[in-house]
């Protein structure tokens, strides 16, 4: 199956997988709020209350968002990928940028990782507070752009397996002049 310009792969979260954290979300800030309004031990439980709160509300917002909102967690073409799938999320990513796309395990998780080409330049684009979060993850990190398993409705494998595919396509239109013939 080949894709054409133009033509997209959208790769959505399963509403089930989707939920599965907004209630330990909403717990935890709770928590957080109860902490901040009866301040059990005083400034100690008023503090760990607000950093809580700072912490855990932003997180569960967002969980609750990417609930309802359904946006997809990739979006991929014959030109390239766009990811949405963690709170690092890489954007739009052109396929002439990628250099490996690989799988990683991390404990019991399992991740997409790709790798860029200038990781430096990759980087640049991105927020100020993105790049602040991959220099605090990127000791952990084997690829650029992680990609969680819990977010995929297929395994793993099979992403990789279709990126790659895209990733070879693109390198054979860049090489031969933008046209995807074979002789």
């Amino acid at each position: 199956m080949a894709i054409q310009p133009g033509d997209r792969i959208l790769v959505e979260t399963p509403a089930r997988q989707r939920f599965r954290f907004v209630p330990m979300g909403i717990i935890v800030t709770g928590i957080c709020a109860g902490l901040v309004g009866v301040q059990p031990g005083g400034y100690v439980g008023l503090a760990f209350g607000l950093l809580g709160l700072v912490l855990f509300a932003p997180l569960t917002l967002a969980l609750l968002l990417r609930t309802f909102r359904n946006r997809p967690v990739l979006i991929l073409d014959a030109d390239g990928f766009t990811d949405y799938g963690s709170l690092i999320s890489a954007g739009y990513v052109p396929w002439q940028e990628v250099q490996q796309i690989d799988e990683r395990r991390y404990g019991r998780r399992i991740f997409v990782t790709v790798k860029v080409t200038d990781p430096e330049a990759f980087r640049a684009r991105q927020p100020a507070w993105r790049r602040l979060l991959y220099r605090i993850n990127g000791r952990t990190a084997a690829g650029d752009i992680l990609i969680p398993d819990d977010l995929l409705p297929m395994r793993p494998a099979e992403l990789i397996k279709t990126m790659r595919r895209l990733h070879r396509a693109a390198q054979r239109r860049a090489v031969s002049g933008g046209t995807d013939r074979r002789a």
